[in-house]
């Protein structure tokens, strides 16, 4: 069986299944419980959870830890976002890639192929390989390849003119975006419009990647 980045590597089954599941915690509050289950719904990996919740509880602990991050994100004590430290560690671990938005297709791909999960999945993306089309684009034709290995790229917004694309399995999709939005946060699917509207280029009759 291929190598899942999004599933635990070791235990039985059922301890997987178990660990895979976003778990509560009756003394988190409600914030703290969505910060913890939008975590475990991006990667198995503890460490997200982590750091995610120490930005949100402990913020001075967090810029202390991670001051390079912190200071590339122009983050103080008073205004510490547990969003950033969540974009920072999948960038890090290569479940996302922060992009400008006037990048093109073929600086898409080459973020894809340093995506642990995109490799094991075996999909073939050269056709995303397109320096003439805008980046948008070659986010609509990515997902309708990645779609049938129950992958798909999202854009977490943080603000800027950049794409942060985050590669989501496909099943926790809209709770990834529901979760998102009740923390104050947005994430959006591409969309033909949007990638119309920011690429520049209007192209009837389809995708021409």
């Amino acid at each position: 069986m291929a190598w899942n980045p999004f599933r635990r590597a070791s235990g039985s089954d059922e301890t997987r299944q178990q660990d895979a599941a976003p778990q509560r915690h009756s003394s988190d509050d409600d914030d703290a419980a969505r910060w913890r289950e939008l975590s475990q719904l991006l990667s198995p990996d503890a460490g997200l959870a982590e750091v995610v919740l120490q930005a949100y509880s402990a913020p001075s602990a967090y810029l202390e830890l991670h001051a390079a991050e912190a200071e590339n994100r122009g983050l103080e004590d008073d205004d510490v976002d547990p969003w950033f430290a969540l974009v920072d560690w999948l960038i890090e671990n290569e479940l996302a890639h922060e992009l400008d938005w006037k990048d093109n297709a073929a600086e898409l791909a080459w973020a894809l192929s340093r995506m642990s999960a995109v490799l094991s999945s075996g999909v073939d993306l050269q056709s995303v390989d397109d320096a003439d089309a805008h980046l948008t684009f070659g986010m609509l034709r990515a997902n309708a390849l990645l779609a049938p290995a129950g992958l798909v790229l999202l854009v977490f917004g943080i603000d800027s003119d950049s794409y942060t694309i985050v590669l989501v399995e496909s099943a926790k999709r809209d709770r990834v975006v529901a979760l998102a939005a009740e923390l104050g946060h947005r994430v959006d699917v591409m969309t033909t419009e949007h990638a119309r509207h920011s690429g520049g280029r209007d192209y009837d009759g389809g995708i021409e990647l």
